[in-house]
């Protein structure tokens, strides 16, 4: 099992559609010590990452659950 260094360890889940016009849903675990998952400062993190990751903010990205150990 893996063991995270972080307070919360919260999931989003957002649509990308593919160029063919196929959907997928897609969840992105966030690690962070910030206690709201909707706080801004989570939010911010949360669109870099997914920038990063993906070359673009997605829509529709909304908090699912907080995962417990």
């Amino acid at each position: 099992m893996i063991a995270y260094k972080h307070k919360h360890v919260y999931v989003y889940r957002f649509e990308l559609t593919g160029r063919d016009g196929t959907r997928a849903d897609h969840e992105y675990t966030l690690c962070t010590n910030v206690d709201n998952p909707n706080c801004k400062e989570n939010r911010t993190l949360l669109e870099s990452m997914l920038r990063l990751v993906y070359g673009h903010m997605p829509k529709g990205v909304k908090f699912l659950y907080e995962k417990t150990s």
